[in-house]
């Protein structure tokens, strides 16, 4: 239908990123919320706010317009490779099961793809973007370069395809889970988790990810579980008051959105000089400064 008429295949495509944003939107305004009643940084800049809501209005109409491209390769690397070797079940408890398995997949690959995005040069010119962010908060989720849809869509999501023949519901409930638990970790929410606070990616977890602290450097890489940080050397488990700053260590940030869409050239990147990071910005003293256990040490 949309092949024939283009206008109605394009009015299509708007409608869904309206509908996806308001729900990005909707789930930005809640988590503000509480980021007001229980922050780990006081005083964050609404401009800088602002901006990586307007950039996350780019970077998603950029996603929903290469997706059709995107599920186009994808079939055609599935097929190419015989995909579905194994078939999950999609009724029943055996259905949880299945869901326990895509999801454990899924956090895998994004774990090998993180570390990647760290240790390749090519990969971290565009990774770099989001940890440019000098204020961490849930308005950074979105806050990745555009060229990583492709990357990813291309090459690492596919092969859930290449190994499983699964119900599409068992991967969209998945992919609920990451949603939220991509939010959840960006927030500027002081939560102690306590004893759970290796068991599932939280934002205490996930801040010392983007620590501008060299001794924070390559740790904590998991997307939803830190079973990986565990297995492969990588947790740095945070001590109770130990909330860093972030950001790179050179303090650039993108002057502009279109810094930030060709960020890889870094042309349009400068040194964040007039934003100090003082002490009194946190709700809390890094009392136990070099309180964090560095698991694979």
């Amino acid at each position: 239908m949309f092949a024939s008429n283009p206008f109605a295949g394009l009015l299509h495509h708007a409608s869904q990123w309206l509908l996806g944003f308001a729900l990005v939107l909707l789930t930005m305004a809640a988590g503000a919320a509480l980021e007001r009643r229980w922050p780990a940084e006081l005083l964050q800049s609404r401009a800088g706010k602002r901006f990586n809501i307007v950039y996350a209005a780019l970077y998603s109409a950029l996603a929903e317009a290469v997706r059709p491209l995107l599920a186009m390769i994808s079939v055609a690397i599935v097929n190419a490779l015989g995909g579905g070797w194994i078939v999950l079940a999609s009724r029943g408890w055996s259905a949880v099961a299945s869901i326990v398995i895509v999801l454990l997949t899924i956090d895998l690959l994004e774990y090998g793809f993180h570390r990647l995005q760290h240790a390749w040069p090519v990969l971290w010119q565009l990774h770099s973007l989001h940890h440019s962010a000098t204020e961490f908060n849930i308005t950074v989720t979105f806050r990745h370069h555009w060229f990583e849809v492709l990357i990813k869509g291309c090459l690492l999501y596919p092969l859930v395809g290449v190994l499983f023949k699964v119900e599409p519901w068992i991967v969209g409930v998945t992919s609920i889970i990451f949603m939220f638990g991509n939010y959840f970790a960006h927030m500027n929410l002081r939560i102690d988790l306590g004893r759970f606070t290796a068991w599932v990616n939280n934002p205490q977890y996930h801040r010392l990810h983007h620590s501008n602290r060299a001794e924070h450097f390559d740790h904590n890489f998991t997307q939803l579980l830190p079973l990986w940080d565990h297995l492969f050397g990588t947790l740095w488990l945070p001590a109770k008051h130990e909330w860093p700053a972030t950001g790179l260590d050179d303090g650039a940030q993108p002057r502009s959105l279109l810094g930030a869409l060709s960020w890889p050239l870094r042309a349009h990147a400068a040194p964040v000089l007039d934003q100090p990071r003082a002490a009194h910005r946190f709700t809390a003293q890094q009392a136990d400064d070099h309180g964090g256990q560095d698991e694979h040490a």
